[in-house]
């Protein structure tokens, strides 16, 4: 599956720079729309795939130099420019509904030379995609350790976690909502505190949306922060620890009783402070890649009410 935003926990949820490093004379950027209506780029906004960003100038190698890159689903793009003095004008080719927000009248102009050859144009646009790819999350659930091939516990379940997640599709009631996890075999409790959702969407491979309640989605993905504190004689104490989150509502009933494995919820954590990964909830134990575990008790809900018009 594909790489998560991990890495923008430091900053906004996809504003830090995630392409590549390097030397070359380049331009590079992101692509997103105002999912929050702020008018500015920030966390509450949404990345836009497949959005192609096109580079027209001129330089002394290259007299007539068009370059063009098509944004990856971090919303992200990077165009390989002449090394050597030039003058270019970056336009993009706007989605279906969408108009410019940032930057004002679509277009951004640079000029190249050996002390400025590494220019970033991040694109803010409205677009019907912002509102559609609003949801929220309740729900919870338990992650059962197998005895012989069967989802049957052994002295209870290795995890169990819920809670909420914007409620109300609102991005500041109670900072986002209230997610907890108990990691019962290493006695931890992760309580996350401040929530930014990053995107709704559909798992590949399975019928796209959600039953009950019905959505036009079947998965969430969501960070923020929290702590992180043992139990059950468990001293630890990690204070404010950084988190990401994957939650996949894929059928009714959401696992017990589920007999099709595709169909039952599924959901994937990972917990981490600067000394690295403290919890992990994923099915190769690889903090790298989301491989949401299945979840053998409880129900994960996607919601959609009240987007249009969130709490305050």
């Amino acid at each position: 599956m594909r790489n998560r935003l991990k890495a923008a926990c430091a900053s906004t949820a996809f504003m830090l720079l995630g392409g590549a490093t390097v030397n070359a004379w380049h331009l590079e950027g992101y692509v997103v729309c105002d999912g929050n209506g702020s008018g500015a780029i920030d966390v509450g906004d949404t990345p836009l795939e497949g959005v192609v960003v096109t580079v027209n100038g001129s330089s002394i190698s290259q007299p007539s130099f068009s370059g063009s890159d098509s944004t990856d689903s971090n919303g992200y793009y990077f165009i390989r420019l002449p090394d050597d003095d030039g003058t270019f004008t970056a336009t993009l080719t706007l989605p279906s509904g969408a108009s410019f927000v940032l930057p004002a009248g679509g277009t951004y102009a640079f000029s190249t030379d050996p002390l400025n050859f590494k220019f970033r144009s991040d694109w803010l646009l409205n677009s019907p995609f912002c509102q559609e790819s609003k949801c929220w999350l309740t729900g919870g659930g338990a992650k059962f350790s197998p005895i012989t091939g069967t989802d049957v516990a052994e002295h209870g379940p290795s995890h169990s976690f819920g809670g909420n997640v914007y409620p109300g599709c609102s991005a500041t009631a109670g900072d986002g909502g209230s997610w907890n996890h108990v990691a019962h075999s290493v006695r931890l409790h992760f309580h996350g505190t401040t929530i930014q959702v990053l995107r709704c969407g559909n798992v590949d491979g399975i019928p796209p949306g959600s039953t009950s309640p019905p959505t036009p989605f079947n998965f969430i993905e969501f960070q923020g922060t929290g702590t992180l504190k043992g139990i059950k004689g468990n001293k630890a104490n990690y204070d404010t620890v950084s988190f990401f989150a994957r939650a996949e509502d894929r059928n009714e009933p959401g696992s017990n009783g589920q007999r099709d494995g595709a169909g039952k919820d599924r959901y994937f954590l990972h917990v981490w402070d600067a000394s690295g990964t403290l919890l992990l909830l994923d099915q190769d134990g690889s903090s790298a890649t989301v491989d949401p575990i299945t979840i053998t008790d409880g129900n994960l809900q996607i919601h959609i009410s009240s987007c249009d018009n969130p709490p305050q």
